[in-house]
């Protein structure tokens, strides 16, 4: 059970597991569910029947902080309460993922996501708080409710990282290198996925990227790592696949997640994956 209470002998704690198959689907693929009964009533199933565990990010929950209208927390709630408790909520910190991986001698093993303690413990107390246990209900909301200190906290990171990639494409040396470089063993699979998906921006001294794009390379790059099945913008979906086609040409063994977008029938092919799944024996 991915979010449970135990027992122990300084009283109780709060866990969560990452079982698969893990899922995880863009601020866009949640507010798709939320709004659309019938593609909601498949997803939920899907994941249910398999036991699987839906990835939520804090970048998520601070793009519901800047929705406009409050409803659409309210309907992603809805959406999310009915998976519980088959949920992993992640604060998206790389560091402490590349920092497992650096003990690897090659890009084979995946690791679980960083785990969101805060946001786990906010969730238990809410669950102790109420006579119905562990509830969505409200949970995303507080992130709209608080938006000026979400909104705040989301563009230091995004700027963070404009600036350092700006900085990089600065270095004529860093720039020659990274031409010729492809995805090895000898990098962590969460560096590797960092400089492919940024590989065109990087190179592009053309393409400028956004604050959007910051935020939709955020929603893919730990996913892409760690989950199953990851539902995503179709440009990024692009991009992951240009880098599975460079992994391949070096022989590398490194297993991500099958992404998928809304084009071209995307979701129903997702869908139709999840339900297909079959745990590895």
């Amino acid at each position: 059970m991915p979010i449970d209470f135990f027992d122990a002998p300084d009283g109780v704690h709060v866990r969560q597991s990452f079982d698969s198959p893990t899922v995880y689907l863009d601020h866009s693929a949640i507010r798709s569910f939320s709004d659309d009964l019938c593609l909601q009533n498949r997803f939920v199933n899907a994941l249910l029947s398999k036991r699987g565990t839906l990835l939520l990010s804090n970048i998520s929950l601070g793009e519901f902080a800047k929705a406009e209208d409050p409803r659409h927390c309210m309907d992603a709630e809805h959406f999310i309460e009915r998976l519980l408790p088959n949920l992993f909520l992640t604060d998206f910190a790389l560091d402490k993922v590349h920092e497992q991986e650096l003990a690897e001698q090659n890009n084979l093993k995946r690791f679980w996501p960083s785990a969101d303690l805060p946001q786990l413990k906010l969730f238990a107390e809410r669950a102790q708080d109420t006579p119905h246990g562990f509830s969505m209900k409200g949970f995303i909301s507080m992130a709209h409710s608080n938006r000026t200190g979400f909104s705040q906290i989301i563009n230091e990171t995004v700027q963070s990282i404009i600036d350092g990639h700006d900085s990089i494409r600065k270095a004529p040396d860093y720039i020659r290198k990274a031409k010729s470089v492809m995805p090895s063993d000898y990098r962590t699979r969460t560096f590797v996925i960092f400089g492919e998906l940024l590989r065109g921006f990087t190179l592009d001294s053309s393409a400028s990227i956004s604050e959007n794009d910051v935020i939709d390379f955020l929603h893919a790059v730990m996913p892409i790592n760690c989950c199953d099945y990851v539902l995503l913008d179709g440009p990024w979906v692009e991009r992951v696949n240009k880098m599975i086609h460079r992994i391949q040409k070096t022989g590398m063994i490194m297993p991500i997640a099958k992404c998928s977008s809304k084009r071209d029938n995307g979701i129903d092919s997702f869908l139709t994956d999840l339900e297909a799944f079959q745990p590895l024996r």
